[in-house]
């Protein structure tokens, strides 16, 4: 068993860590993560390690007598030794969470800390099949998508657990074998915590039911990950092709492509969409992700939904707008009476009376004298607007005509000449003052916005 776990060991150790590279080990004083830091001291990686301790303060004296134990471990090996004292059961009640969560919680807040202290990109835990087991069922019981059920990985992100598939029973053999020291946790019998209840009625009686319980576990768990995978490379091919990035806060789906796909297609899509991008304090839950599916696909033309006070989604006719971050548009004001250039935001307007220069991005004009008295703003409930050889027509008629959605609206810049609205940016509608060709007393006008075109062309407009 020994020599077994030895090839293991070193395999998961060859394969993630590099000689003498600083790793910080998380050492509780039990069984596990002792048997952990004597394999990681005899590693032929020659390895800088970094032992901390939390302690809990969950059981008065022993708690400090566990941190003393650890300590005198590092002592006798010339290990660095890092610790901290906090008292978690204050903190779950203040939380409202509980103990062993927000023991996770800090935790991880005091490793990540010391990694980062020491300048190290990983931290070993003495994680192990019997682990696995307790996590899989806990997370079956609490309910859980695919995705949670696949529970640890021997390398996630800052983390590793080179113990993940060995057994309890050959660490326990290992430890014992080698007389490598450890201390009991006494409140690992204690059953008003969830892992030691699921572990004394419902792994027990399952092991007697089924000896080879963990290698069933194990060969579960491999196939939850494959299809993880495979639905992970689906979505990221999903959302490459139909949710187009304006910038880094803005974010546009197409509601016609969106929803042909699957329902799980769409939950999946959205979910991993937003698990990304917001703040980790953000918790996206499923009845967030089944109101979004609801909105893309209602018949109304419009609708608002708010994840957070600064996180919302809009539909509008056929698009879905994602605010990452809700600031208010932009207000334009930029006032015009001769040629040249102006500049407000990201929105470059250019002015000139040379037929010259026509050209597919400028516009001309023929305005009642050759004055030039050009306004651009945002638009404007009430705002008409006087058709070419028609009548006049509400500027809101027209965004509805041209299917404009409401999220876009105030977004596009409008132009006015004394009082009269003749041009709006990314609308192709020929206004009273547009000019049929350029003649040496048009008025060219030139306008980009290099947000604005993504969005409008992201919409079709």
């Amino acid at each position: 068993m020994t020599q077994a776990l030895y090839q293991n060991l070193n395999f998961n150790l060859e394969k993630f860590l590099k000689k003498n590279q600083i790793i910080v080990v998380g050492v509780s004083g039990g069984q596990d993560s002792c048997v952990l830091l004597n394999l990681l001291v005899k590693s032929k990686l020659n390895l800088k390690i970094q032992v901390c301790h939390f302690n809990h303060m969950l059981r008065k004296n022993s708690s400090d007598l566990d941190e003393s134990f650890v300590k005198d471990i590092c002592s006798k090996h010339s290990l660095p030794f890092y610790f901290k004292k906090f008292n978690i059961l204050r903190a779950s009640k203040f939380l409202k969470k509980g103990v062993e969560e927000t023991g996770r919680l800090y935790r991880k807040k005091f490793f990540e800390k010391i990694a980062t202290k020491t300048g190290s990109t990983i931290i070993a835990l003495g994680h192990h099949n019997n682990d696995q087991i307790e996590t899989f069922l806990m997370r079956l019981i609490r309910g859980s998508s695919p995705k949670g059920l696949s529970s640890m990985s021997i390398f996630d992100g800052l983390y590793f657990r080179p113990l993940l598939e060995i057994s309890k029973k050959d660490i326990r053999e290992y430890a014992e074998e080698q007389n490598i020291p450890w201390v009991e946790d006494q409140t690992n019998k204690d059953e008003k915590y969830t892992r030691n209840n699921i572990r004394k009625n419902l792994v027990l009686p399952i092991f007697k039911m089924n000896p080879n319980f963990g290698e069933t576990i194990k060969t579960t768990l491999e196939h939850i990950s494959h299809q993880n995978a495979f639905v992970a490379d689906r979505i990221q091919l999903l959302e490459g092709k139909l949710i187009k990035s304006i910038d880094s806060n803005d974010f546009i789906i197409p509601l016609k492509k969106f929803n042909k796909l699957s329902l799980f297609e769409k939950r999946e899509l959205l979910y991993s969409f937003l698990n990304k991008r917001v703040r980790k304090d953000v918790f996206v839950s499923f009845k967030n992700i089944n109101d979004l599916v609801s909105l893309a696909s209602a018949d109304s033309a419009s609708g608002k939904f708010f994840l957070t006070n600064q996180i919302q989604i809009r539909k509008g006719y056929d698009y879905l707008f994602i605010q990452l971050n809700m600031i208010e548009d932009h207000k334009y004001d930029i006032k015009i009476k001769s040629i040249g250039s102006w500049e407000d935001n990201s929105l470059i307007v250019k002015i000139n009376k040379n037929d010259n220069v026509e050209n597919s991005s400028t516009k001309f004009f023929d305005f009642s004298s050759n004055e030039i008295d050009i306004k651009v703003r945002n638009f404007k409930n009430g705002d008409r607007v006087k058709l070419k050889n028609s009548h006049e027509k509400k500027l809101q008629d027209i965004f509805i005509d041209n299917k404009v959605p409401q999220f876009m609206r105030s977004k596009l810049p409008v132009f006015e000449t004394k009082g009269k609205v003749f041009y709006i940016y990314g609308l192709d509608i020929d206004t009273e003052y547009i000019a049929d060709k350029a003649t040496n007393t048009s008025v060219g006008i030139s306008a980009y916005s290099k947000n604005l075109e993504r969005l409008i062309d992201a919409i079709g407009l």
